[in-house]
């Protein structure tokens, strides 16, 4: 299947899995971002759990990282899978979530149980100041 076919289709499962759910502004803004593939970069103002206030930029029309990277690679997949609901709460990583560095990225963790099951969530962001570009998300269930 052709990689722009896929993403459509990924696309319409993430919006049938919200549904007709009530969302605060910022998921609203970031299931906006997740539903488009053109336009303009989405904006998250969010406080780490460190206190640094960082401006999350969001792309959805790049394939290699941002909102097709996390649709295509770890939404409703083998591997690092994650769910729309783990998706519009991605911000929640970073409010509550350990920080640290690896290979020049700043990783959020955080650590949740779900029923019988232990799900590590992490955000892979690259900071320039207090700009942080959302790379990937995913789990390591």
């Amino acid at each position: 299947m052709e990689q722009k076919e896929l993403l459509s289709k990924k696309i319409a499962q993430f919006i049938a899995e919200v549904g007709d759910r009530k969302l605060t502004q910022e998921q609203g803004k970031i299931f906006h971002a997740f539903t488009k593939t053109k336009g303009s970069v989405t904006y998250l103002n969010v406080t780490d759990s460190k206190g640094k206030n960082l401006r999350i930029k969001i792309y959805s029309d790049k394939f290699s990282n941002g909102t097709q990277h996390i649709l295509l690679g770890h939404y409703k997949t083998n591997r690092g899978y994650v769910t729309a609901m783990e998706i519009l709460n991605l911000c929640d990583v970073v409010r509550k979530g350990n920080v640290y560095n690896r290979n020049g990225y700043t990783i959020y963790k955080l650590l949740h149980k779900y029923k019988n099951v232990t799900i590590r969530t992490v955000l892979k962001v690259n900071i320039n100041g207090n700009e942080a570009v959302l790379k990937s998300f995913y789990s390591d269930r």
